[in-house]
Formats: C-alpha cells, structure tokens, sequence
C-alpha cells in the first residue's frame, strides 16, 4: 500500500504542489525506518537558486520523516569553486554535503565521498537520468554524487518578430543565421544576442561548444595534447564569431555581452533570438522583463552541422563530504533531496514567485504531462535539446585551460585577432598546462 501511495504521488501535477511532503510513507521516499540517525544535524554548501529555496522550504518535512535536521548555507556561485577548494584542502568537516559543477570533479574528487555501494544497496536507478547527467556525476570509474540541478540549453525567440517576418523558428545555425537576418531586416531588432567577452566563468565557451563538437573537433585529443586548434577547431571558431563580425546579426554590444547582459538584452527586447539555458524563461517572462509571456517562444537547442550534434549541458550535483562525520545521515538525505516526487512537487509549485523553479534531472519529469502543462511545455523541449548531449571536459587543469580559451574569443571578437593565430597562441598556453597536470589534464568521457 504504501508502494502504491508513492505511485499516486506522481500524478496530478496540481495536488502535487500544496501536498505536505510528509504525507508518502518513509519508505517510500527512500528513506530508512524507525529514524535511525534521529537527531544528526547536517550542513550543506550550495549556491543560491530557487531551486534551493523550494527545498530548503521542505526541509522540516524531510526532518518530520527521518529526524535529520538539515541547514542550507548558501555561498555566491561566483565563490563556490574557491570555498569548495578550501574546505578540501584544509581537511575541514563543517560542511556534510556540497553542490558542485560537473566540471570541477576532477579537481574535488578526493573531497567527496564515492557513493556507488549505496547507490548498489539501496536500489537507487542510476538510468532515471539522461545518459549527460548521469555521467557528470562519474569520475575514474566512480560516482561522486546525484544530479540534483542541471540546465540544457534552448533557442529562445520572439514569437511576435517571428510572426512579423513571415518565419519559422531555426533548428541549425545555418538556419539562425537565416532567420537572425530575415527578423532585423523586418523588424529593425538585433537577430540575436550572444556572449563573447571573457572573465565572466567561462560563459563566452557554452556556445563555442556547440559548434567546436559539431564541426568534429574538441579541446584535447586522446593523448591530452590541444586539439581545438585544428582545422575543424578553427572553422567552429570562425563560425562562432562570424555571427557578430561577418554576418552582422548580433546585437553590436555582444562583444561585451557576458551571459546576464545577453540575457538582458533580450528581456529589453534588443535582440529577436538568443541561445542560453533553460532558466531564462523565468526572466524573459517576469516582472523585469518588458516582453509578454505571449512574446516569448523557445524550441530545442540549435544543432551545428548535423541533426543530432553535440549540444551543451551544466549538471550540479549534490555530493557528499570525504570529510563529513555523518556519512550514513547525509546519504538519507540525499535520497531524499533527489527524489522524483520531490522534484515533481517543486517544479509544479507555482505559489511563490521567490521558490517557484523549472528545474529538473529526471527523464520521466521531463515527459511528465502535467509538468509541461504547469511549464508551458518547457521540460519537453529541454529533452530534446538533451539528446547526444555532452558536459565540458572533466579535467583537473580545467579552469585554467578554459581561462586561456575565454581569453582568445574575446580577444578574437573585440581586437579583430584572426582566428587562427588566437587559437595556436591558447594551444600553446594549454598545451603547457596540461603537461603540468601530467595525467590528470587528460579528458574524461562525458558523451552521452
């Protein structure tokens, strides 16, 4: 019966969102009987999002089921990656349980306790995720945490200036070109927003990606050496950059757009379309935004090159602390914190502007009925794009690496560098990190 209670769970999106949380059965949630770590308070370190609002709005019922008490203590995304490294360097146990970005796990492995025998004995199905989630979460064999937070990227566009121009939303670059044109033409508004200036977390690389995957090329090769600096690597990049310089269809002020301001300026309706993940719907269609929900349309991530290319996705998983005294407490938790019906009872809240959240990480969210009906039809989308999707390499070195690539587009966009040369020079910088990060500079395998 309580099985059943849990399957019932999962239905109506509209019960879901005021139903207690407390309500399923324990066991149902995953969650051991009879509270055997009742009293154990645990800390955990992760940026603030509504997202994480929502959750830690529910956290009294995660303590009414387990006896956990749990404190979210929120740190700027900004200062993450510097208070994670912190906290791991110096042997610290204040903190039971971390959200961290995919592409950090290399460098924070050792900090984080692998968690594949729990996993293994408490029959957590590791393929409730897209294939792209699931492996964000593995380094060297082992798995490093749960997909709590994630983003894939979409085409966002202006139903209105689509309409006006007598056009289609694009499905490949070569059609966003196209289209980018065809809107400013008519409508005398920016085709499209982009984001090449650099110091921003590496913003100006999500879109590079896009097109450096599907042109055939990457950042390393098989034997750790620079490879983005290639033939197929210098006709993404010439492609990536031709949107401003060439074919002039970029809002002007692009160069120096970091990822907000791009954001922005299609909120400010100075740009027709924009590529950015998924969580800008929220701002496009708020109380900031001067654009109507009705003016907003988004589609699947654009495909470079082929119909199924490589697009890019962000994963944040939850993880747990090598160094946390509360081992088998913080695991509770984190069944309990990525859970479905949890995620689905988030997602589908809508009662308050400061928790409500589109965000999730399982498959059968993202085609879940009632949740593209609470969400305009966003999740099922955000799938699409999710299809052959990959994360940014899983290198140790890599916030070097990526610095040195941040700095040549925006060199190549706002002083007229050509390409090539802008790429041999960063080749030149990576190769000489990668040597120094010997083994650990190699890539790991983040294909879908």
């Amino acid at each position: 019966m309580k099985r059943r209670l849990f399957l019932q769970g999962a239905g109506a999106c509209a019960g879901l969102g005021a139903l207690p949380f407390r309500s399923y059965a324990a066991d149902a949630l995953g969650l051991k009987a009879g509270k055997p770590y009742a009293g154990t308070r645990l800390a955990i370190m992760l940026p603030p999002s509504s997202q994480f609002r929502a959750q830690e709005k529910r956290l009294p019922e995660f303590e009414a089921a387990s006896g956990i008490k749990v404190a979210y203590q929120y740190v700027p995304y900004g200062q993450l990656l510097e208070k994670l490294t912190t906290e791991a360097v110096g042997g610290s146990s204040a903190y039971d349980l971390v959200a961290y970005q995919d592409s950090w796990l290399a460098s924070l492995a050792n900090y984080l306790s692998p968690i594949d025998a729990q996993v293994r004995a408490d029959g957590v199905d590791m393929s409730r995720y897209p294939d792209v989630y699931r492996k964000a979460c593995q380094f060297s064999g082992a798995t490093y945490g749960l997909p709590v937070r994630a983003h894939p990227q979409l085409l966002f566009y202006r139903k209105d200036l689509y309409e006006q121009a007598g056009i289609s939303p694009p499905a490949t670059w070569d059609d966003m070109l196209t289209s980018a044109a065809a809107v400013q033409k008519q409508t005398g508004v920016p085709g499209v927003a982009m984001d090449y200036v650099k110091g921003s977390g590496f913003q100006n690389l999500w879109l590079w990606f896009n097109c450096l995957w599907g042109h055939g090329s990457d950042v390393l090769d098989a034997e750790g050496k620079p490879l983005f600096n290639n033939a197929a690597g210098v006709a993404a990049t010439q492609a990536y950059v031709d949107v401003l310089l060439k074919h002039k269809v970029a809002n002007p002020g692009s160069s120096q757009f970091n990822e907000y301001d791009m954001v922005n300026a299609m909120a400010q309706g100075n740009a027709a379309t924009m590529m950015v993940w998924w969580w800008t719907y929220s701002v496009l269609t708020g109380d900031r935004s001067r654009l109507k929900p009705e003016q907003v349309g988004f589609a699947p991530m654009l495909r470079v090159g082929q119909a199924q290319s490589p697009t890019v996705a962000i994963v944040m998983p939850f993880g747990i602390s090598r160094q946390s005294r509360h081992q088998e407490a913080a695991w509770e938790f984190m069944k309990w914190v990525s859970n479905p019906v949890l995620e689905k009872a988030i997602v589908c809240d809508k009662s308050d502007p400061q928790s409500a959240d589109i965000v999730a990480t399982h498959t059968a969210t993202y085609l879940d009925e009632a949740v593209n009906a609470a969400n305009h039809g966003l999740h099922r989308a955000a799938l699409a794009s999710l299809q052959q999707a990959r994360t940014v390499p899983q290198l140790a070195a890599w916030p070097q690496i990526a610095t040195a690539l941040e700095s040549a587009i925006s060199e190549i966009v706002s002083s007229g560098k050509p390409v090539r040369p802008a790429l041999d020079d960063a080749a030149a910088q990576v190769a000489r990190i990668a040597r120094r990060a010997g083994g650990r500079g190699r890539s790991q395998e983040s294909r879908s």
